[in-house]
């Protein structure tokens, strides 16, 4: 089991980190300087710029990315993410049918035999899961665009802080669903995510959308905020179906079964909604639920908005 990033890291980055500190050394840099805009020690590269430069085709090809790098780090016009981004797209294309594909079917042959098209599968956006997990992370990105941009959202974050989960329809457990690490806040009286969302971020939000998803496989995003009567109220107001169990718990699979009992009633639809009361210890809690994160990032908006004039 030898993977392409072993290529990468015993080639690749050497390569393309030897040739960016030697253009960066045309450009007037220090080796320190050098060394704190790649990311390496003093003596690492010291190391590059006493080495003979290499001849290799992939020489050749990191050069212009090369070019664009150092580009990026003289005119201080890049962030961070960017210059990571512009080092990984290289990566990327070199091994989709290129250099380091070529490079990895010439120490392993038993790949050549397959016609190994592992990288073109995986990266070309081939692979369903990984394109479903992409769609669903790009929809959580959009979602609290909206309830960041919301002047009203902060009126139904509970004290607990509210938080975003959704998944895919293959979703099985909370590694599945990408939540938001520390909830959703306020950060000067606006709504604002402490981290970047990711997959297993949470346990009890994602737990609970797992649990419900099971009897009702067209929800895929679970928002908790704020289970307030004027919340309930506001809620009910803009149309939305508000279901509500009778006893005060935070205990997943209690939860989880009230609701599904609940919803077997009626025909319901989604979107809707789960309300917890509170109880000693035990905040009041609206669970909405919806097909998409977008979904319920417009949906709470709505609720906000309508909650002012409750």
């Amino acid at each position: 089991m030898r993977p392409p990033c072993e290529l990468v890291q015993r080639e690749y980055l050497p390569i393309l980190r030897a040739e960016l500190a030697r253009k960066l050394k045309e450009r007037g840099f220090s080796q320190n300087e050098i060394a704190q805009n790649i990311g390496v020690t003093q003596a690492a590269v010291s190391k590059y710029l006493n080495q003979p430069s290499s001849k290799t085709r992939l020489t050749q090809l990191v050069s212009s990315p090369v070019t664009t790098l150092v580009d990026m780090i003289t005119d201080k016009s890049s962030s961070s993410d960017q210059i990571v981004k512009e080092v990984c797209s290289t990566c990327m294309r070199l091994r989709i049918g290129s250099e380091i594909c070529r490079l990895h079917k010439v120490q392993i042959p038993s790949l050549s035999k397959a016609n190994c098209s592992i990288c073109s599968e995986l990266l070309g956006g081939n692979e369903p899961s990984f394109s479903e997990h992409l769609q669903v992370l790009d929809e959580m990105f959009e979602a609290l665009s909206i309830i960041e941009n919301s002047e009203t959202f902060k009126l139904v974050i509970p004290q607990v802080r509210a938080n975003l989960v959704a998944c895919d329809e293959s979703a099985e457990t909370t590694s599945d669903v990408v939540g938001i690490p520390g909830r959703i806040t306020l950060v000067g009286g606006k709504a604002k995510a402490t981290e970047s969302p990711r997959f297993d971020a949470s346990h009890h939000t994602a737990n609970l959308l797992i649990q419900v998803k099971t009897s009702w496989p067209g929800i895929c995003s679970c928002l908790c905020i704020s289970g307030r009567d004027d919340v309930i109220k506001a809620s009910d107001d803009i149309g939305l179906v508000v279901v509500s169990i009778s006893d005060s718990t935070s205990d997943v699979q209690s939860i989880a079964s009230a609701f599904a009992s609940e919803v077997t009633k009626k025909n319901f639809k989604i979107p809707i909604a789960l309300h917890v009361p509170g109880g000693i210890g035990v905040e009041p809690i609206l669970y909405l639920f919806g097909a998409t994160a977008i979904d319920l990032g417009h949906l709470s908006d709505s609720i906000s908005r309508a909650l002012v004039n409750v």
